[in-house]
């Protein structure tokens, strides 16, 4: 306990040794502003980002939590289509795309390696207001937005489920009553990019508006196989109605469809290091892959490589209203919706995987926040969700075919309530907690063949299990100066239990994984509101983790006892520690510098697996490990082995010890009308790694990466045309490794790459 403790009090210490420098600058602040204000009136300030964290609307800057908020025209410039995109933005994050183009999404190196449609995602995704269930339902909602918000570290209290390491808002742009406008742009790129995207708010009456949004992207793949292509359609429509003064009620609904041949991975190391973007079907990678197998396994005829025959066709869609009631002492908020979701896809990891899923969510939300000005406010409110989903998966792994069909139901209740109290003007007490409640039951067919062509036998299990969890939150905050707010708070995440595929003598459930954070930050406006610079501190203990990997499981077949077939576990114990900052500057009206980097030490305390050897090879891992193959019940036949791994002391995975977002825009004014704006931005991360393997091999090294923009804007500003650069340096970066050849000890390893260098120009036009 005194371990916990020590790095949590002495992040305390350097904040409040920062604190009077902190009230010193605000101090100069007042005084500057107050002995010319013609000057200061001229000079631009930053603006206000405007978020909704704590479920109630306040500025970021006034917000006691760690929040990153980008607006939506930022990442309208910066071309941002999907969810992979978003490290460009957000330091803290690691997006990691699956099979089928499923985004994985990790903070501060907490997140899930989700492989199966039965694995959740410990950062929550809502999509306004509505959790997004399916992660694949996730990655086409990037337009007509007003912000993004990534809040860091668990979330439980006002979040809730699979809030565990944090929480990403998606909020779109609404209805504005009594205003006729619209926006629309054309961009074309390199591997035939064709997108366009537009957004059109009309009013239908005095107290109602319509807002329609749609965005339409065509794409060819970056790999050299067609692969990783974007073949994607969307829309939103949304109707604002305000019958009375105290009563606003929205409706909207939203279909996205991703077609083309999907997403697939490369092999690691890289199969030409000249062009990193060789396709698994490549004849050039189909090469390297029979040559990497073990000379035994390579004359095996039921081998098979990767083909070209991969697809994509997945449907998502959603409906909600937002029905807000304003009384006297509080405003109530009630959210019901209902999401659905169709996957299918063939993908190549260089193993065909296969998936057709349906998944149908109904969610509700019922919350009080409390209105007025006295010390005391508070939020409570009740939450159900439950989730229906059916997934027929199949996985041909070299000479393994696993398949895997049937149902999941997910049900979920909770109650949860915040109070803060203003103890004092300038000091205010907050405390929070959630009880939640969740079941799940599956009903599935399951079977698995080695060393054979022949479709597996399916058995069948039915299980259920249901989970119980507390959540909570205890902080404080103080005004240290004008502009100056220092917070501190120490908070708990929970993330329920559940089941993967496998055959009907193991057990096949995992428990819950859980995260305690002891965080403090200071956000400071200086310079009359020209500077913002926020700072976090943070300690995470993270407990059980969660996670999925391939292990050797039983088959109940005598001659072929195991097969080496993704599982889900509990890892142990972990941390992460670090130090987060965040600051812009607007130098003059035309100059604008943004910094954001983060700090990360992370490690596992605990954390030990079962690998398997179908020919008796030792692991390729990088960790430390012994044969137990001696005490294994059953014990493995022929020359096949069991190996027990212990990688206690490794670091998290996808969490690179430093990154850092540096940016500069400036403002040229033409003397004939106009401006051109030029912007830069610099991604630059230290090396992680990308696998719970922890090969060499699946190293992702240091990078730095370049994105440049140059826009033209005339002085009316209803049109502006823009072009960029982004990946100028062409970097192949990794985000997620896979050693899909486990059973026979090859070492192989595939992995997820970002796209290469990309360029293009954009036609904006708005009235």
């Amino acid at each position: 306990m005194n371990r916990l403790f020590r790095p949590a009090t002495a992040m305390a210490t350097l904040f409040l040794a920062t604190a009077p420098f902190a009230a010193a600058a605000g101090a100069i602040d007042g005084a500057t502003g107050g002995a010319d204000p013609a000057d200061a009136a001229s000079d631009a300030v930053l603006k206000d980002i405007v978020v909704t964290a704590e479920q109630r609307m306040e500025t970021l800057q006034s917000a006691p939590i760690a929040v990153q908020a980008v607006t939506g025209d930022s990442l309208a410039a910066g071309s941002l289509t999907n969810t992979a995109d978003l490290a460009r933005a957000l330091p803290a994050l690691v997006v990691a795309p699956a099979a089928g183009g499923t985004p994985q999404l990790y903070v501060r190196g907490i997140g899930t390696y989700i492989v199966s449609s039965y694995a959740e995602p410990s950062v929550a995704f809502n999509l306004d207001g509505v959790y997004v269930p399916r992660p694949a339902g996730a990655s086409l909602v990037f337009y007509d937005l007003q912000r993004l918000e990534l809040l860091p570290g668990p979330q439980g209290t006002l979040y809730g489920r699979n809030a565990s390491a944090g929480v990403l808002n998606v909020v779109p742009e609404v209805p504005v009553l009594g205003q006729a406008s619209g926006h629309a742009s054309l961009e074309f790129g390199n591997y035939n990019l064709r997108k366009g995207e537009g957004a059109l708010n009309v009013p239908l009456a005095d107290k109602a508006a319509l807002r329609v949004a749609a965005q339409v992207v065509d794409r060819k793949g970056y790999l050299s196989d067609g692969y990783d292509d974007d073949q994607s359609q969307a829309g939103r429509v949304q109707v604002l109605l305000e019958p009375a003064d105290d009563l606003h009620v929205r409706l909207a609904a939203d279909y996205a469809h991703r077609g083309g041949k999907g997403d697939a991975q490369v092999q690691y190391p890289f199969v030409n290091g000249d062009n990193p973007w060789i396709g698994p079907s490549d004849p050039a990678a189909v090469k390297a892959y029979y040559a990497a197998l073990p000379p035994l396994a390579r004359l095996n005829p039921l081998i098979r490589n990767a083909r070209n025959d991969g697809f994509i066709d997945d449907r998502s869609w959603g409906l909600k209203a937002d029905i807000v009631k304003d009384f006297s002492f509080a405003t109530l908020t009630l959210t019901p919706a209902y999401r659905g979701m169709d996957e299918d896809y063939l993908a190549y990891v260089p193993s065909a995987f296969s998936l057709t899923g349906r998944s149908r969510a109904t969610s509700v939300d019922a919350r009080l926040t409390s209105n007025g000005q006295g010390p005391l406010s508070w939020v409570g409110g009740v939450s159900y969700f439950n989730e229906q989903l059916y997934a027929n998966q199949y996985y041909d792994n070299y000479i393994q075919h696993a398949v895997g069909k049937g149902d999941l139901n997910t049900e979920s209740e909770a109650v949860y309530g915040q109070v803060t109290y203003a103890v004092a003007p300038d000091l205010r007490l907050t405390a929070g907690g959630r009880l939640s409640h969740e079941e799940k039951a599956q009903d599935i067919l399951f079977g698995s063949n080695t060393f054979s062509a022949a479709f597996p036998t399916l058995l069948p299990r039915q299980d259920t299990h249901d989970w119980n969890g507390a959540s909570w939150k205890v902080g404080a905050d103080y005004d240290v100066a004008p502009g100056s707010l220092l917070y501190a708070s120490v908070a708990t995440g929970f993330k329920a239990g559940g089941f993967f595929s496998s055959p009907v003598n193991q057990r096949d459930y995992y428990g819950p994984e859980h995260l305690t954070a002891y965080t403090v930050g200071l956000k400071n406006s200086l310079l009359g509101g020209k500077a913002q610079v926020n700072l976090e501190a943070f300690d995470y203990e993270y407990r059980d983790q969660q996670i999925t990997y391939t292990a050797p499981v039983q088959t109940g077949v005598p001659l072929a006892p195991y097969a080496a077939l993704l599982v889900t576990q509990n890892a142990g114990r972990a941390y992460m520690r670090g130090l987060a900052v965040d600051g812009k500057w607007q130098v003059t009206a035309d100059d604008l510098l943004t910094a954001s980097g983060q700090y990360l030490d992370t490690a596992y305390d605990d954390f030990h697996y079962r690998y398997y050897s179908g020919l008796g090879a030792s692991p390729a891992v990088g960790c430390a490990y012994t044969n137990a193959s001696a005490t294994a019940v059953p014990k493995p036949v022929g020359a096949a082995k069991i190996w027990a791994v212990d990688c206690a002391g490794k670091p998290a995975i996808n969490a690179p010890r430093w990154t850092a977002i540096v940016g500069y825009q400036h403002d040229f004014r033409l003397d004939g009308g106009g401006t051109v704006t030029a912007a830069a931005d610099v991604h630059l991360s230290s090396s992680y790694q990308t696998a719970y393997d922890y090969a060499p091999q699946q190293l992702q090294g240091g990078y730095h990466m370049t994105n440049l923009r140059l826009t033209y804007t005339p002085d009316h500003a209803w049109w502006s045309l823009t072009g960029y650069v982004n990946n100028v340096e062409n970097q192949a970066v990794v985000t997620s490794g896979y050693q899909p050849a486990q059973a026979l000890g090859a070492g192989y390893n595939t992995a997820s790459i970002r796209p290469p260098r990309l360029y293009g120009v954009r036609v904006r036009v708005a009235y």
